[in-house]
Order: C-alpha cells, then structure tokens, then sequence
C-alpha cells in the first residue's frame, strides 16, 4: 500500500468517526432523552443504549430517569387555631412524560421554582384548616398524604409524578417562642413569690 492510498484510508476513517461522533449518542440507565428537530419534538427514547440524530438539524435534550429532590424555603402558616407556624418542607418526583415536562417546565431548575410554589400553596391550604395540634402530633401522617395527593393532581399536566412529600420541621415563629417563654417567666415568679410569701407567713 502505497502512502497516498494510507493517508487517504486514515482520511476516511477520520471522516468516519467525525460523522459517527455528530450522530450517534448515548442514553444511559438513568436518562430519558428528547429528539429535537429545529426545537421542536421529534421522538422520545425511554431506553438505554445507543442512538443516532441528523447531524445539524436534530440535537438531543436528556432528563434524569431518578427521583428529584426539591425543597422548600421556610413559610409562615396560621393555623385554624390561629397559632403562626413556621413550616419546612420537601417533596421528591420523576418525570414521568419527558415530552410533556419539556412543553411545560423545560428543565429542572423551571421545574423546583414550579412545583415547589405548587407544594407551598399546599401547604398553606391544608396546614391552615388545621389546628396546631394537628399538624405537630395528632395528624401530620394524614395531613402529608392530603398535601401529596393535591401537589400530584396539579403536576400531573407537567409530566411529572409526585412520589413523596415530606414536613421537616414545625416550629413556632421566633416571636411566638419569646411571648412562650416570657410567660413561663412570669409563672416560674409568681410561683417564687408565692413560696417565699409561705415561708415569711410561717
């Protein structure tokens, strides 16, 4: 073989593997993927392995297969028996329709700040038709299960299924906590009081 025909074997290898390269991707275990065609949906792929796009006209969106956490940020919540609450919460989901949550939400940043203002608003309304006592001992499994069943029926149009919802913490506001603790003060006094009052009476 002489060297022209050996530099012209390596040119079409190169080529080869150029083209290889803008066509084929992969999609792995814990991804979904999306074709676009010109932005706009062409197909879904669900399973793993190989796969192929039209070099410049198709490109490749992926979204994770696994559970997605989001948080909350801490909220405020009067409670039926107007005691203000200071809530933390969480919720974990999947994306279901990978189609679907890129027409609605696109990415998953979108989709924290989205379904995030869904569980808050749940929140608010579940947690504020319920007593303190409710919602720190008595009923929380319940309440949580409420909460998950409305954030799932208003994410459902996102693509999106909502696995899990979680309450973190419940704590009374910082001015609550104070106006606690300056009567258990005042107790504690009066209670002094009265015991020195005994002791000079005898």
């Amino acid at each position: 073989m002489n060297r022209s025909a050996l530099t012209f074997g390596l040119v079409i290898l190169g080529l080869a593997a150029f083209v290889a390269y803008l066509t084929l991707f992969t999609v792995s275990q814990t991804q979904q993927a999306l074709v676009l065609e010109f932005g706009k949906p062409k197909r879904v792929i669900t399973a793993p392995g190989l796969q192929y796009k039209i070099p410049f006209v198709q490109n490749v969106e992926f979204f994770d297969k696994r559970i997605l956490d989001i948080d909350t940020a801490s909220q405020e919540v009067i409670a039926s028996d107007k005691k203000r609450l200071v809530v933390d919460a969480f919720a974990r989901y999947r994306i279901v329709d990978p189609l679907l949550f890129f027409q609605t939400l696109r990415d998953e940043r979108i989709a924290s700040a989205r379904i995030g203002a869904v569980l808050e608003a749940s929140l608010r309304r579940v947690l504020g038709g319920s007593s303190f006592s409710s919602v720190v001992r008595d009923k929380r499994e319940a309440l949580m299960k409420t909460i998950l069943t409305q954030v799932n029926q208003e994410a459902t149009p996102f693509g999106v299924n909502i696995v899990d919802v979680r309450i973190k913490r419940v704590d009374l506001p910082e001015a609550n906590m104070q106006a606690i603790y300056r009567r258990m003060q005042a107790e504690r006094q009066r209670e002094a009081a009265g015991f020195r009052a005994e002791g000079e009476g005898a």
